[in-house]
């Protein structure tokens, strides 16, 4: 080959490496003006927003919004109808259901899609994708990333109804409500839950005492359904003990009196006599009514378990079944629901 012929070979070489170079950065050019332009059709472009969250427990719901706008230089005002598809690499139960709200958008105009999940939804990674329908073209955006969690079964407690009185005096007591509630498919075990008052504050030597009923063995939660029960919380104050009499020696001067009225009935004379009778009969009725004043009682009281301090306390409430399993609304940031009762002093006998 003489040498202007190599040196057209190498022309020619290179002419079309850079045309292929051309093409490439042509395509790059194209595809980042789309993606910054919207992704659709010629007729218009469909744009979803990441979900929010991208990831929950079975039983959570996400969402995400999608933005319908003209195609560049189309002027297109159209209706857009949109689906939803909801898609797994496995086989699953209960698969998340994808809804949409409007169906169909008149461009320009948004459409909300709603994840819902079951607390029975596989746990795994699902894809989620939005399709739009113009009168003659369709487009359906990248699949968005979708995660079921996996998690444990478990159990929160919560305050139904405060301590009612929310105030009593020592040796009183009173009653509030708490709601066990399952989550993620929890049932309580053969041994049920017990319930109890993890701390109480402030500390004291006689402190107040709480329990619960149902408890232990009877508390169970099953099927998604709340369990209620009862705290009760006890003071310590006085025990009547008896009663003490009191006799009142001012009222034995009466006594007297109607030996007085005798001997003057029987000195004087005919109006005298009558006299000194009614005077009789005013004694008699006053003795009668003055015989229940005769003596006084008090009742007699004893703290043999002491007296439970005037103060406000605060009750922490926990719960645990018989596996270990602590209801989940208590953790290193969260000592779980409390409650409160104010305790005044008791009063004198």
């Amino acid at each position: 080959m003489s040498k202007a012929n190599r040196t057209e070979s190498r022309m020619r070489m290179i002419l079309g490496h850079a045309s292929r170079v051309t093409v490439c950065l042509f395509a790059v050019v194209f595809a980042l003006a789309t993606a910054a332009l919207g992704q659709g059709t010629s007729e218009f472009n469909l744009q979803p927003s990441a979900l929010s969250p991208s990831a929950v427990a079975p039983g959570g719901v996400s969402s995400t919004t999608t933005q319908l706008t003209p195609a560049l230089n189309s002027g297109f005002t159209g209706s857009v109808a949109l689906t939803c598809q909801v898609t797994a690499a496995i086989a699953t139960t209960d698969t998340p259901i994808c809804t949409l709200s409007p169906t169909a958008v008149t461009v320009p105009g948004t459409a909300v899609a709603t994840i819902t999940t079951k607390p029975t939804t596989t746990q795994t990674l699902y894809s989620i994708t939005i399709t739009g329908t113009g009168p003659t073209t369709t487009y359906t955006s990248p699949a968005l990333d979708f995660t079921v969690l996996a998690v444990t079964p478990q159990f929160t407690i919560t305050v139904q109804s405060a301590v009612a009185p929310t105030s009593v005096p020592a040796g009183s007591g009173a009653q509030g409500v708490v709601s066990i509630n399952p989550s993620n498919g929890y049932t309580t075990p053969t041994g049920g839950i017990t319930l109890a008052c993890g701390s109480i504050s402030p500390l004291v030597a006689i402190s107040p005492v709480c329990s619960f009923t149902p408890n232990g063995s009877l508390l169970h939660v099953t099927g998604g359904q709340a369990a209620l029960s009862t705290l009760n919380i006890t003071t310590y104050g006085p025990i009547v003990t008896g009663a003490r009499a009191h006799p009142r020696i001012f009222y034995a001067f009466w006594l007297p009196i109607p030996l007085l009225v005798g001997i003057g009935a029987a000195t004087g004379g005919r109006r005298a006599r009558k006299a000194w009778g009614l005077i009789a009969l005013f004694v008699l009725s006053a003795s009668l009514l003055l015989v229940p004043a005769c003596g006084n009682t008090t009742n007699t009281t004893s703290t043999p378990n002491g007296i439970t301090p005037a103060n406000t306390y605060t009750f922490t409430i926990v719960g645990v079944d018989e596996n270990g399993v602590v209801s989940s609304n208590v953790s290193s940031t969260n000592t779980g629901p409390t409650v409160t009762l104010t305790v005044t002093t008791p009063p004198k006998q």
